[in-house]
């Protein structure tokens, strides 16, 4: 019999439905094929001057590391992560905002983040040391446009055919708007200070991992399996507000969520994204979600959002915490 729940962050109503997995699928995974040729990826090192200039390149320097911003015809070639203007962005700076009663000027931003040299690289073979690499650019890259006329502002990764990736090498993304999506705002009131939602969820039964720092769960009404979530112990609005040590911490935890997933789904297609606090925003609980790309949507989820999950996070946080003892 399936159960329903209400997320108390979102306010979306899952349906959990176990026998649905065993439905018989007439079709087999019809994924569209990523572009995957590293002697013309656009992303490789060796092709720096096909792209725009970096507005954000983390290089080494000596024995050290130092950010960097390309300008005119000039190129880093020793970079380790770069930030580049997208060629396809979902948001830009002649962005308009337009509703029943007109439009105004709505600026936004749209980059790529290339998130390694190596174009095989996937999530879960990256080094900690090169997720913390990552951390590092995104927390700079976006402290740097928090003074800007955005009022929110994130980064996520498309990983896999499943995904809406459309290239093989290992890229994620940088979004900024001057307007604040919906569900952002919603999470806000749940995530006020004294009565934050996520300040609570410390339920054994869905726990995945906790360190000093973090703790990463199965989500109460997640909308996929092994969905999971990532989130300061503390209460910390913004992810721009954490130290160096912080983030390598953040980076062996991804690492470890990561390869979990890897033994459990081979390989699987999965989105990541950040949700940070509005400008607009009183209060807020930053926390990161990851969502495996397992179920096809439904008539239920695109006619009326509600979404139909086929395991239990009980049941998911279970098989996470076995796939982590064995890493």
């Amino acid at each position: 019999m399936p159960e329903l729940r209400i997320d108390p962050l979102s306010g979306r109503l899952v349906s959990y439905a176990p026998e649905r997995a065993k439905r018989p699928h007439e079709f087999g995974p019809q994924a569209p094929r990523l572009l995957d040729d590293p002697a013309r990826c656009p992303f490789c090192p060796g092709r720096e001057e096909a792209l725009s200039p970096a507005t954000l390149v983390l290089a080494r320097a000596g024995a050290g590391l130092k950010f960097e911003r390309e300008t005119g015809d000039r190129r880093i070639k020793d970079w380790l992560v770069k930030c580049i203007p997208n060629l396809y962005p979902a948001f830009s700076t002649e962005d308009v905002l337009r509703d029943m009663h007109g439009s105004r000027k709505a600026p936004g931003l749209h980059e790529a983040v290339i998130d390694t040299p190596d174009h095989s690289a996937d999530p879960w073979s990256l080094s900690i040391i090169q997720l913390q690499y990552l951390l590092l650019t995104f927390r700079e890259r976006l402290s740097q446009l928090e003074g800007d006329e955005f009022s929110y502002m994130c980064f996520g990764k498309n990983h896999g055919p499943y995904s809406g990736a459309s290239l093989r090498h290992p890229h994620s993304h940088i979004m900024a708007s001057s307007v604040t999506p919906p569900l952002l705002r919603r999470e806000a009131e749940a995530l006020r200070a004294g009565d934050c939602i996520l300040c609570k969820d410390r339920d054994p039964a869905r726990t995945l991992i906790t360190t000093g720092s973090f703790i990463a769960i199965s989500p109460w009404a997640s909308r996929e399996p092994y969905e999971i979530m990532v989130y300061p112990k503390e209460h910390r609005q913004r992810f721009t507000g954490l130290d160096d040590s912080e983030l390598l911490d953040l980076a062996s935890i991804l690492s470890t969520l990561f390869k979990a997933l890897k033994s459990i789904l081979d390989s699987p297609s999965f989105n990541l994204v950040l949700h940070t606090r509005p400008a607009d925003a009183e209060d807020f609980h930053w926390h990161i979600e990851i969502v495996p790309r397992i179920l096809v949507p439904m008539v239920s989820e695109i006619g009326l959002g509600v979404y139909v999950n086929t395991m239990l996070p009980e049941k998911s946080a279970e098989e996470l915490r076995e796939a982590i003892r064995r890493i």
